[in-house]
């Protein structure tokens, strides 16, 4: 089964935080999540390190569309 809806990154982690594997609509194309950091002294929003090599800031508030496999589906 595969679940497919918004992220919106918040202050706290919530019910859909991203994790790696999963896949964001990002330019136009799907790509896989390989690595998430935390930026610089701030600490607010996350770094999503994609497998097509581009990093790409989420700030809170924005939206990303995402799926992932869901186990047993």
């Amino acid at each position: 089964m595969t679940r497919t809806g918004w992220y919106e990154l918040s202050d706290k982690p919530g019910p859909f935080d991203l994790r790696r594997g999963d896949r964001v609509l990002h330019g136009g194309r799907w790509s896989t999540i390989v690595g998430l950091y935390t930026p610089g002294s701030s600490g607010r929003g996350r770094v999503l390190h994609l497998d097509d090599g581009h990093l790409y800031l989420l700030r809170p508030t924005e939206r990303v569309r995402t799926y992932r496999r869901t186990p047993g589906g």
